[in-house]
């Protein structure tokens, strides 16, 4: 198992979570990470998989994806460098829920599941931290429902844009097809829309990328006020 270099271990040792724990925890903590390298289309886990481990993405992106019953996937978020997941089947004992896919080269930092049952669930600073980490998932999760009951087509596009935007800058690496999936809807009504906006100079469509050039127009589009995180 290759070790964390100074560059991963400090983005392991800015975690709140970990932060909060006491000085032995954390030690531990430290020591039991390892980094994990996946190639361009290999799983981090597949559904139906026993949670080993903590994830922590240092470099690369995933995609979460969900299979159908004809054996169709649909990707239902893309997970961005500097973001930890994968707690909830470590916390609740039941299995990987989705698939997760390196769709880049990928470095991910892993706490193995003794590490994290024994010095986060045991630790109550830092399981304080992790509970307020997960309500906030909740909510995000109730504003999709949200999105999806309520509001329309063009207004759902603009706030995914502007979410994917808000994470990574300008340049968003997603295809139409990506868009459709994460939306629940067909690649031709996001096309319609993504060449109306390219056309209005909103947007800049590139092959496997979309150029936010003026989010304010898409802001205005989003008039629906999600619920607070706070």
């Amino acid at each position: 198992m290759e070790k964390l270099n100074s560059a991963q271990q400090a983005m392991l040792k800015s975690h709140p979570c970990f932060l909060a724990a006491s000085q032995d925890n954390q030690a531990a903590i430290y020591d039991s990470a390892y980094i994990k390298v996946l190639k361009k289309g290999e799983l981090l886990q597949r559904r139906g998989d026993s949670a080993s481990a903590y994830y922590g993405l240092f470099q690369g992106r995933i995609k979460v994806n969900a299979v159908n019953a004809e054996g169709k996937t649909f990707t239902l978020k893309y997970v961005q460098p500097g973001v930890w997941f994968g707690e909830i089947s470590l916390l609740d004992g039941i299995a990987r829920t989705h698939d997760c896919e390196a769709i880049e080269p990928c470095q991910v930092i892993m706490i193995p599941k003794a590490a994290f049952e024994n010095h986060v669930m045991n630790d109550l600073k830092a399981l304080q931290i992790l509970s307020k980490q997960l309500c906030q998932r909740v909510r995000n999760a109730m504003n999709l429902a949200e999105q999806m009951t309520i509001q329309s087509l063009p207004e759902r596009l603009a706030a995914r844009l502007l979410e994917l935007y808000a994470e990574t800058g300008e340049q968003l690496h997603v295809n139409q097809q990506d868009i459709a999936h994460l939306l629940g809807v067909s690649r031709q009504s996001v096309s319609k829309l993504l060449i109306l906006w390219s056309e209005q100079g909103w947007i800049q469509l590139d092959y496997h990328k979309i150029v936010v050039q003026q989010p304010d127009q898409l802001k205005a589009l989003c008039t629906s006020a999600p619920v607070p995180f706070n």
